[in-house]
C-alpha cells in the first residue's frame, strides 16, 4: 500500500511540476516578461541578420491603406446635350436648358425677358417661348423635335388682325395650325415644302417662321 501511495504521490508531483511550467509560459505571452533565467536575446530576432536596417526610416506610404486609394484627377465632363441660346427679341438670348424667353406683349418698356420659371411669364399678355430653333429642342433632350408657335393671340397696332403666337415650344411635329420656327430664309428648308420661310413681324417678331 505504501509503495502504491509513494508512486501516486510521485506522479502527482511530476504533473504539478509540468503545470507550473505551463503557467510560466502563459505569463510570458501575456506581457509579464520572460521567466527568470530565460535568455531574452535568444528569443528576439536579430534585425541585422534579416537584412533590414532597423535605423532606416520606414515608408509609411507603402501600406495596404494607401494601396487601395485611387485619386481621381479627371475633371467632371458634361454628359448631356450641349446648351444653346433662345432668341428673345432682337437683343436678348436665353439658355435653352435653364431659362425661357418671356415676351411681354403688352409691355412697351420691357417687351422681352429671360426668366428661369414659367411663373415669371404668367401675365395676361405674356407669351412663353422655350425655343426659337430646333437646336433648342436638342439641348432639352428632344433631338429631332420641331420648334412650333401656336397662334391664338390677337395683335395690336401694326399687328392688328394678325395671328400672334400664344406659346412657342418644342413638339415632335408641329400641328397643322402651328407655325414652324427656326427655318432658314436662305435655304428655304421648311418641313412642308409648300410653305415659305420668312422673318416674322407679328407672330413671333424677329424669328424666322414657315407660313
Amino acid at each position: 500500500m505504501k509503495r502504491f501511495s509513494y508512486a501516486v504521490i510521485a506522479a502527482v508531483t511530476g504533473l504539478l511540476a509540468g503545470c507550473s511550467g505551463t503557467s510560466s509560459d502563459l505569463l510570458a505571452d501575456s506581457g509579464a516578461g520572460p521567466a527568470p533565467g530565460d535568455d531574452a536575446s535568444a528569443t528576439q530576432p536579430d534585425a541585422s541578420s534579416s537584412g533590414v536596417d532597423a535605423t532606416a526610416p520606414q515608408d509609411a506610404g507603402t501600406g495596404p491603406d494607401d494601396a487601395g486609394t485611387i485619386h481621381d484627377a479627371t475633371p467632371d465632363v458634361q454628359t448631356g446635350p450641349p446648351d444653346s441660346k433662345i432668341q428673345c427679341g432682337s437683343q436678348l438670348s436665353c439658355s435653352a436648358q435653364s431659362q425661357l424667353c418671356c415676351w411681354h406683349m403688352g409691355n412697351v418698356n420691357k417687351p422681352y425677358e429671360c426668366v428661369s420659371d414659367i411663373s415669371g411669364c404668367s401675365g395676361t399678355s405674356d407669351v412663353p417661348m422655350t425655343c426659337s430653333s430646333p437646336d433648342n429642342c436638342a439641348s432639352q433632350g428632344n433631338a429631332g423635335y420641331q420648334c412650333c408657335a401656336t397662334g391664338g393671340n390677337f395683335g395690336s397696332g401694326q399687328c392688328y388682325a394678325y395671328d400672334v403666337a400664344s406659346v412657342v415650344a418644342c413638339k415632335p411635329t408641329c400641328d397643322v395650325t402651328d407655325y414652324e420656327i427656326g427655318c432658314s430664309v436662305q435655304q428655304q428648308n421648311c418641313s412642308d415644302q409648300l410653305s415659305t420661310c420668312i422673318v416674322s413681324k407679328c407672330t413671333v417678331p424677329g424669328d424666322t417662321m414657315c407660313q
